[in-house]
């Protein structure tokens, strides 16, 4: 029994779409405008600034949560963080809602300074 079909459903074309339109492809580290003076590098100006690794960690903690600094968050918050006997902040409220960060007792950040003060 012959149905008298064959071949593929699709229509048969003998060009391959045109790359013209298309952008050139890039590493996944690589950033479109890595040259744009606005642009800030994570953890630069941090660690040339003498501060100690629970510093820098405190401020990369208040940071996550919205706030620029201590001073922001102790005036609208109205006390300071609750650390853990180690210095390092233990929890951080969220600026702009109710929600809370809890943080572990160990540094987290640190490799984001570290990255950036082996490529200075």
């Amino acid at each position: 029994m012959d149905l008298g079909i064959s071949g593929s459903a699709a229509p048969q074309t003998q060009q391959r779409a045109s790359t013209a339109n298309r952008a050139t492809p890039r590493k996944r580290n690589e950033r479109p405008d890595s040259g744009s003076k606005d642009e800030i590098q994570v953890g630069s100006g941090l660690a040339n600034q003498g501060l100690s690794d629970v510093e820098l960690e405190n401020i990369c903690r208040l940071q996550y949560a919205k706030w620029k600094d201590l001073q922001e968050y102790v005036s609208a918050v109205g006390n300071e963080p609750d650390l853990w006997p180690n210095g390092l902040i233990k929890s951080t409220k969220k600026k702009g809602d109710d929600c809370k960060f809890y943080w572990k007792k160990v540094p987290e950040w640190r490799h984001m300074w570290e990255k950036h003060m082996i490529k200075a």
